[in-house]
């Protein structure tokens, strides 16, 4: 069983508000928000097109910024938490 593409941890934001709370957020808050695709590839341990192809299917939270991702890791941590969850459930 799949995660819902669009739940996290911090409740459902659409993507105009996902957007508003990137632009709106300092350098510092950026940083602890979100990641690009490198990034969040060497936080999980990841492939970076596994990262891409998740953004690509819709598993995980992201905007484009120009032509790079910016995952919204709250999003990422609740997918790869639900996996393992319904891994231990089989």
């Amino acid at each position: 069983m799949q995660p819902s593409p669009t739940k996290s941890t911090e409740g459902d934001l659409t993507d105009r508000e996902l957007l508003k709370l990137y632009l709106g957020a300092t350098d510092q808050e950026r940083t602890k928000l979100f990641a690009d695709t490198g990034r969040a590839a060497d936080l999980t341990g990841l492939s970076r097109r596994t990262i891409q192809f998740w953004v690509e299917t819709g598993a995980i939270r992201a905007i484009a910024i120009g032509r790079r991702y910016e995952i919204y890791l709250p999003n990422l941590t609740w997918y790869l938490e639900t996996r393992m969850e319904a891994k231990s459930r089989s």
